[in-house]
């Protein structure tokens, strides 16, 4: 029965509700997860480096391998399916595969030697003790990527067959990776526990999802075609979205660059205010947006434009009925939910006052940062991935100077104020030219 449920064709609603529900059990655990990081640690130097480390391998994985999965590889693929069928399809899958392997391993092995270097661009002001700590979780963390990359190919191939399930519990076995990292490794190795934790828990996101792929007729061959005609269409896709990605992981750099020289914890506070508001936005804007996309780009691939616009805004309205109240919830109940979340160990009041103060401003965007993977994967499925970059980096210029002229008044909190500024710079943009796109 089990195989059966994991194999069968989804819905988009019965795919959504199914993304919803793992993705509010992978946000509990990871909500469980920055509480027992909280408490273990508070917002203090080990969690500025922790979340400082993350921030290179976070960028390479976005850059090489989020950006062609989300806006080219999906498309590309079911076209292959529908048009030259399996066999050419699984021919694309292994031919990146392999190519994927030796360019990721080559650049983490490079990031790997030169993690002092780049750690004094993401943290310049911490100071050596703490970059070294910086240092050697990111030497660690950097394996992380190699398994998410196969990971996320996976998880493309199950939404391509609209097959959720598998792909939807994975995240939750990442939290439960890291935790473990916090609870059984950090009393065994330190801090580097959090490092092997973060190691366990991604190479679990990628175990999970592999047999489902199997199933489905895939047979793994070392076979490199570096002439194949879907890589220069998927390089072609990719480009514009990956560049996009890069302005936003720029901000993310950025934003972590000026936390690093304010008020020790900074970082910490920025990043547990971030997962804490992600909830809403993963349950909400992430999980409508996964399960629609294959729908919209089998629609505009068939030229049923008509049923495309009724599948966005459907999926549009219903996004805005649920996060709308979300949102005011938030905003009203901020200090409680911080309190009860975070408040534990070594998770002091400064640390919750702090916290809250970034999450009231964080919250004013999370409309926007809900209904941007909606728009931005309408986009993608019209096989177009140049407007979501443009306003990315338009999303990317707000930010920064937002974050410079506020940042000297309100400290971490201006940095909140600007991510959300940024996102609903993003969202306003989009929704305005996909609006004239469909109409036209």
């Amino acid at each position: 029965m089990i195989q059966n449920l994991i194999k069968r064709k989804s819905s988009v609603w019965e795919a959504t509700v199914v993304l919803a529900v793992a993705f509010l059990v992978s946000r509990l655990f990871g909500l469980f997860r920055d509480r027992t990081l909280a408490a273990h640690f508070g917002a203090g130097d080990v969690l500025d480096a922790y979340f400082a480390a993350f921030k290179i391998p976070d960028f390479i994985f976005s850059l090489l391998l989020l950006g062609a999965l989300s806006s080219a590889f999906i498309p590309i693929f079911t076209e292959y399916i529908q048009k030259n069928g399996k066999d050419e399809a699984w021919s694309f899958v292994n031919t990146l595969v392999n190519l994927g392997i030796i360019i990721l391993t080559v650049m983490l092995l490079l990031i790997a030697i030169f993690a002092p270097q780049l750690s004094h661009l993401v943290a310049p002001g911490f100071d050596d003790a703490k970059r070294q700590v910086t240092v050697n979780l990111m030497r660690v963390m950097l394996f992380s990527p190699l398994f998410f990359g196969l990971s996320n190919l996976a998880g493309g191939i199950l939404n391509s067959f609209r097959n959720f399930i598998v792909y939807a519990i994975a995240p939750i076995l990442y939290n439960i990776g890291i935790i473990s990292g916090v609870v059984w490794l950090v009393p065994r190795f330190g801090y580097m526990g959090l490092a092997y934790g973060v190691v366990l828990g991604a190479f679990l996101h990628m175990l999970i999802q592999i047999p489902s792929v199997f199933s489905l007729g895939y047979k793994y061959q070392m076979h490199l075609n570096t002439k194949h005609p879907g890589l220069r269409k998927l390089a072609f896709l990719m480009l514009p979205r990956t560049l996009g990605i890069a302005a936003q992981q720029v901000s993310v750099l950025v934003n972590t660059i000026i936390a690093s020289t304010l008020a020790v914890g900074s970082i910490a506070v920025l990043n547990l205010g971030d997962n804490l508001y992600s909830l809403p936005v993963s349950i909400f804007g992430i999980s409508f947006a996964v399960a629609v996309f294959p729908a919209l780009t089998e629609k505009y691939t068939l030229q049923k434009l008509d049923e495309f616009k009724e599948d966005f805004v459907r999926t549009f309205r219903q996004i805005m009925f649920f996060i709308l109240p979300t949102m005011m919830l938030y905003w009203l109940l901020r200090a409680q939910i911080v309190r009860l979340v975070l408040g534990a160990g070594q998770f002091g009041w400064e640390d919750t006052r702090f916290t809250v103060s970034v999450l009231a401003f964080l919250v004013f965007g999370m409309w926007a940062q809900a209904i941007v993977p909606l728009l931005a994967r309408s986009f993608y499925a019209l096989q177009d991935t140049k407007t979501p970059f443009f306003t990315s980096i338009l999303s990317l210029i707000v930010n920064i100077i937002s974050a410079l002229l506020l940042v000297s008044y309100f400290q971490v909190v201006g940095l909140a104020m600007a991510i959300s500024i940024g996102a609903i710079i993003n969202a306003v943009v989009l929704f305005i030219i996909l609006h004239f796109r469909l109409e036209g």
